[in-house]
């Protein structure tokens, strides 16, 4: 695909949805601004507010979105610049400026309660939330802002750099995303990559020396020192984007600044912080080292992939001035560095390009399970490789929709496991099998890991969870999918899998309700209002009833009866919050288990008609059960084929070398090397024998550091 189809399809897509669902050109054009920053990890979480305002001093103020991160504690303001037409315009320095002012202005009036509209108005809420966290000094949760412009216009060569003043004595970082550069990041599997020149942060380079311990050629090993100054400084400018994507969600789900870090920091000395600090791991994709192979002087592609706590401890003490006077030149960090060796810039085929995503994965996945992380965390370790995810990407290339009228042929549902995948999948087609293949994937049926995440925990009545946004639902879902893979794996099938994308249309549809509801303020809670809502109607079922998933599915729409109770349950969702915030920040009750306790165990009559067209749970179970029979029985047929495939030959090596390194007890041992020669004769093993020999594999696969086909 080039730019120009990629702008055509763009735009033509923009207009489809935008009658699909009843928007104007520019409102569907911020819906897809959002989406696309949430895929290229830019932004969590955003939350639609339509702000344009006269401001103090008569001065224009306004954004489309806002979010949080709290792995570089900022806010976060969206505001898009939409051109309705196939030509394109280009964004000069003066429309950066304007825009950027805009979003600029509304923290200053926020901050200084100078914001003037109607009382009822949801943007008086936006504004005392944003006051409250930005605080004062020592009490601010907030310690930088970032505005993105999002824009369908090219951006004009005369603009060679942005540059903004701070605000409220914190740094402002404005990004530009054009479809330019949203088209260069489909073409990557990975991340945009940071890319570090020493000599520009004012060093020669980073002392280094190489570590000849890999066995292969898919990565280099280093161990490195770097000044803690510098460490501070790039994280000050980049954020978050610097942070591989699980440590944000660790550092978001853990909270605050390091106590133990910050003591030393600003204490007397400041120089021990090299011994006491476990220090950060990083991944590159490439380094350019000095003529003596001593120090690495460039970087290309510089992700922190553990030590964010370390990173964040060191940007907040340079933030607020908290270190005395010399204090952070004398710190230096560890650093364990990994380079991988492949090309990122290659344009590959899609397969090559996931095999390169996968890789990419493993290597942070290891990384981050074997380093010593100063505050562990099983739940944040939820990669995109992992075996849910690829049994659920699995189900979605097979199970195709019910043919609905009006189709010639069903549809897929696409599980995203990683960013961009479904774009990626039509880039190398030319555009007649790429409108084949759209028609098949529609975009609206993209499902992603996180939103996979929020759908479950909202269907499991963990509303408040769900209220705190996708990142800190992340563990908590991640917890329950490990234990179900860890004892009964087989509840990931068919049926699952369609329960989960009714879940999907449920929560979608109560969206669409929420926002067309005249009783919503445009910018509200609505995040927080779905959830709750869905919930709530499932917590007040009676006993042996089920919503009726797979009417749903089979309609790929909610059912009449539902959507009545949908619309008398949000309202009362909303009274309920508002009245439990006493005028104060719903969000902040809507996270609290106890707000959503109180809720849960507040009465509610059903209607008639959505009670008669509740489904049976036996049923359910029963369709559940013979699901996962049917995937137990799969998986003995690939465990039996793989364990024949790989040959007697292959189990008396492994038991060889198991024997010569002494690995495992000398009983397991015996039955590898019982099996292998059984399979050397050529005959075959019985079940029985198969999942004996699998229970050892499975053994030495968790409990040693052998490594099996």
């Amino acid at each position: 695909m080039e730019l120009s189809e990629y702008r055509e399809e763009f735009l033509s897509s923009l207009r489809s949805d935008a009658k699909l669902y009843g928007n104007p050109h520019e409102i569907q054009f911020v819906e897809s601004a959002l989406e696309l920053l949430e895929k290229n990890e830019e932004i969590i979480d955003p939350i639609h507010c339509f702000c344009n305002y006269k401001g103090s001093r008569n001065r224009n103020i306004g954004f489309h979105a806002y979010s949080y991160s709290e792995a570089d504690s900022s806010i976060i303001l969206v505001i898009t610049d939409f051109e309705d037409s196939t030509e394109t315009s280009n964004l000069t320095n003066e429309d950066i400026v304007d825009l950027s002012n805009k979003m600029r202005y509304f923290i200053e009036d926020a901050y200084n309660e100078n914001i003037k509209c109607d009382i009822s108005d949801s943007i008086l809420d936006i504004a005392k939330e944003f006051r409250e966290k930005i605080g004062y000094a020592e009490n601010t949760e907030i310690t930088s802002f970032r505005f993105y412009i999002v824009t369908n216009k090219t951006l004009s060569n005369r603009v060679k750099s942005v540059e903004s003043q701070d605000l409220l004595n914190r740094p402002v970082s404005i990004q530009i995303w054009t479809l330019e550069r949203f088209f260069d990041n489909y073409k990557s599997s990975l991340s945009e990559r940071i890319n570090i020149k020493c000599k520009d942060w004012g060093i020669e380079g980073i002392q280094c020396i190489k570590a000849n311990v890999a066995s292969s050629n898919i990565f280099d090993s280093y161990m490195g020192i770097v000044p803690g100054l510098l460490l501070a400084k790039l994280f000050k400018k980049y954020q978050a984007p610097l942070l591989e994507g699980n440590i944000r969600c660790f550092l978001s789900a853990k909270g605050k600044i390091n106590k133990s870090i910050k003591a030393t920091i600003v204490g007397e000395h400041p120089e021990n912080f090299f011994t006491y600090n476990n220090g950060i791991a990083v991944v590159s994709n490439s380094v350019k080292l000095s003529d003596d192979g001593h120090y690495i002087t460039e970087f290309d592609g510089f992700q922190i992939i553990n030590g964010g706590q370390t990173t964040a401890s060191l940007t907040n003490a340079l933030i607020k001035g908290e270190a005395p006077a010399g204090n952070m030149e004398k710190i230096f960090v560890p650093m364990k560095l990994t380079v991988l060796n492949f090309n990122l810039d290659d344009f590959e085929t899609v397969e090559e390009q996931q095999k390169k995503q996968d890789l990419y994965n493993t290597i942070v996945k290891d990384i981050s399970k074997s380093s010593n992380w100063q505050n562990p965390t099983k739940e944040a370790d939820f990669f995109s490789n992992d075996p849910f995810h690829r049994e659920m990407e699995k189900l979605s290339m097979e199970i195709t929709t019910p043919i609905l009228p009006g189709q010639i042929s069903g549809t897929y549902w696409f599980y995203e496991r990683s960013k961009n995948r479904w774009d990626q999948s039509t880039f190398y087609m030319t555009k007649a099998k790429r409108n084949a293949w759209i028609a098949l994937h529609p975009k609206k049926q993209v499902i992603t890991k996180e939103k996979l995440g929020q759908y479950y925990n909202t269907v499991d009545m963990l509303p408040h969870y769900v209220c705190k946004g996708a990142v800190a639902n992340m563990p908590i879902f991640a917890r329950t999918i490990m234990d179900i893979m860890a004892t009964k794996k087989d509840i990931i099938n068919s049926f699952f899998f369609k329960k989960y994308v009714a879940a999907k249309i449920l929560f979608d549809e109560t969206d669409r309700i929420i926002d067309n509801a005249p009783w919503y303020n445009k910018g509200g809670y609505k995040a927080m209002y779905v959830p709750y809502t869905i919930s709530k109607i499932i917590a007040t079922l009676p006993e042996g009833k089920e919503i009726d998933w797979k009417r749903i599915w089979g309609n790929q729409s909610v059912y009449e009866s539902l959507v009545r109770q949908i619309e008398i349950v949000a309202k009362k969702t909303m009274e309920f919050l508002k009245a439990e915030s006493h005028g104060g920040i719903e969000r902040s009750f809507a996270v609290k288990e106890e707000t959503w306790k109180k809720y849960r165990n507040e009465p509610l009559n059903l209607e008639d008609d959505f009670l008669q067209d509740l489904a049976d749970s036996n049923e359910f179970k029963l369709e559940e059960k013979s699901a996962a029979k049917v995937v137990r029985f799969n998986d003995q047929v690939d465990l039996f084929a793989k364990v024949h495939t790989l040959g007697g030959e292959y189990w008396l090596e492994v038991y060889e070398d198991l024997e010569r390194q002494k690995l495992l007890s000398p009983g397991e041992r015996g039955i590898i090397k019982s099996m292998g020669e059984y399979l050397q004769r050529g005959y075959f093993l019985s079940d029985a024998q198969v999942k004996k020999l699998w229970k050892v594999v499975q053994k030495i696969e968790n409990e040693t550091d052998y490594i099996l086909k």
